[in-house]
């Protein structure tokens, strides 16, 4: 989505050429690849399919979404919930083979509790802060040398300037520094994030008669306790949180094991 079709293309293949045995032939190689927008629409699905026909030619390969066999991976494909928080956010409900999304519709219209979010939210304390809406702590400054600001109001310009996803998503850090020091807005920011994730949650726990697991995936994790303790506190009593089992990797792994494995391997 981001890099076009011929980048895209080319980093597909170098993942393959990293993990393939040099003797390896294409027939003897089966790939799942967990792709991010990969969904219900049918243009984007099409330029997808488009690219992984040419990136794994000749091999045996199927698609996921890249949330999808990050489910696979923490709940050790079994049933349960898994929420997803990196740059963007989504909840994913596995019950036997049935698979319920919640969220996932994107920074502009979304993506609550993603990194983006959170560093969007840093923002916007600065910016208060720097009016006298809130008073100023130390988040005023450390944003200013992060993002070389000489004043206060070259923010808008900046924003103008290199604003995109991934550049207000990497802010998200200065966020769990604060938080680790203490700072009110960081740990603020954080719990209001956790209260958007365990809506998805809660949401998503409809799907089960009585209890059921919840698991995570993604960089928003990261946070620790600053995140997973007061978004346990906000979670229903259906859900019962459980550390991933295993990565997002080893998801796609088990999913190429058992759609190609044949039975006498």
């Amino acid at each position: 989505m981001q890099a076009g079709e011929e980048e895209a293309a080319a980093v597909l293949r170098m993942g393959i050429r990293r993990v393939l045995p040099e003797a390896a032939r294409p027939e003897e190689v089966c790939v799942c690849a967990g792709l991010a927008g990969y969904g219900k629409n049918p243009e984007i699905r099409r330029r997808m399919e488009g690219i992984c026909a040419r990136s794994f030619e000749g091999m045996r390969y199927c698609m996921q979404n890249d949330g999808e066999i990050a489910l696979q991976g923490a709940l050790g494909g079994g049933d349960g919930i898994l929420l997803i928080a990196g740059t963007g956010s989504m909840g994913l409900a596995k019950k036997q083979k049935e698979i319920k999304r919640c969220g996932g519709w994107g920074y502009r219209l979304g993506d609550e509790g993603s990194a983006y979010w959170i560093g969007k939210k840093l923002l916007e304390a600065f910016c208060r802060q720097n009016d006298g809406r809130d008073p100023e702590t130390e988040l005023n400054e450390r944003v200013k040398a992060s993002l070389g600001l000489a004043d206060a109001y070259e923010m808008i310009s900046y924003m103008n300037e290199h604003h995109n996803r991934c550049e207000v998503a990497a802010l998200a850090v200065i966020v769990h520094e604060l938080a680790g020091k203490g700072e009110k807005t960081a740990l603020g920011i954080y719990k209001e994030a956790a209260k958007h994730l365990a809506e998805l949650a809660n949401t998503l726990s409809s799907c089960y008669d009585g209890k059921c697991r919840l698991s995570y995936a993604g960089s928003v994790w990261k946070a620790g306790g600053y995140i997973l303790k007061p978004m346990k506190g906000y979670l229903n009593g259906k859900i019962e949180v459980t550390e991933p089992e295993h990565t997002p990797v080893y998801g796609a792994y088990r999913i190429a094991k058992e759609r190609f494995e044949t039975p006498h391997r």
